[in-house]
């Protein structure tokens, strides 16, 4: 079990005990750019996760895993799955199939295509500008790009989208081979609703694909199931049983 994007290890203290009260042996783990490993050792985040997560499987000898990746977990996780074989179960906790995607989700149409074509010619200038404009204006604008120049050890907002692009699973999904479980919410305050279409088309080679939609009326609608995550670890919980791993 991993986060995401501004994860460390410690916030899923209680999610790990819920587990192994039911069970469960869960090896939780920050990767690079995550917790201690960005803060107290310097490393930035790479796109490449199934590495840390060979380190852990080799470190610790584990064969026929489950993982579970949370928020930008939610594509780091697949994208391990795509070339690990010894996981055998992938739980995407966060619809996240490209994270510029989601990065410029919240930005008004007009700016997301000039933001992709200034992208493509490499105009940094004028991503940087538009970026910082932003930033002036939003709060969550700024948050997001200072915290991503940091966790991605880049020194500019456009190095800082370069990167984002990067961070997907839609080019390698059709090499996830596993038993798949998405998890989605309908009011996520970071990832638009319809992004999961995309997730689901991709995923072409999979075992077994099983979507599950929280909504407000359960009260888990918000981001990673926030406000009842109990009702998305025993989801996570009766899908391991009913694939074989529980």
């Amino acid at each position: 079990m991993h986060g995401g994007y501004d994860s460390c290890k410690e916030e899923f203290l209680r999610t790990v005990l819920y587990l192994r009260e039911r069970g469960y042996a869960v090896y939780l783990f920050e990767g690079p750019g995550q917790g201690e490993v960005l803060r107290r050792c310097g490393i930035p985040f790479t796109h490449e996760w199934e590495r840390p997560v060979k380190a852990v499987l080799d470190r610790y000898g584990l064969d026929e895993v489950a993982i579970v990746g949370i928020s930008l977990g939610g594509m780091l996780a697949p994208r391990a799955a795509a070339f690990e074989p010894r996981i055998r179960r992938v739980v995407a906790w966060g619809v996240l199939p490209n994270f510029l995607d989601v990065v410029l989700s919240t930005r008004p149409r007009a700016l997301r295509s000039l933001t992709r074509i200034s992208l493509r010619l490499k105009l940094k200038p004028l991503v940087d500008l538009a970026a910082r404009q932003q930033m002036a204006r939003d709060p969550l604008a700024e948050w997001g790009v200072k915290h991503g120049c940091y966790a991605f050890g880049v020194d500019s907002p456009y190095h800082f989208l370069v990167m984002a692009d990067r961070f997907q699973m839609l080019d390698i999904a059709d090499r996830i081979t596993q038993d798949f479980l998405l998890l989605g919410s309908t009011r996520d305050h970071f990832v638009p609703l319809d992004f999961y279409k995309a997730e689901i088309d991709a995923l072409s080679s999979v075992r077994s694909l099983t979507f599950r939609l929280f909504t407000e009326r359960e009260g888990a609608e918000n981001h990673c199931n926030v406000g009842n995550i109990r009702l998305a670890l025993d989801t996570i919980l009766a899908w391991l049983a009913q694939t074989g791993g529980g």
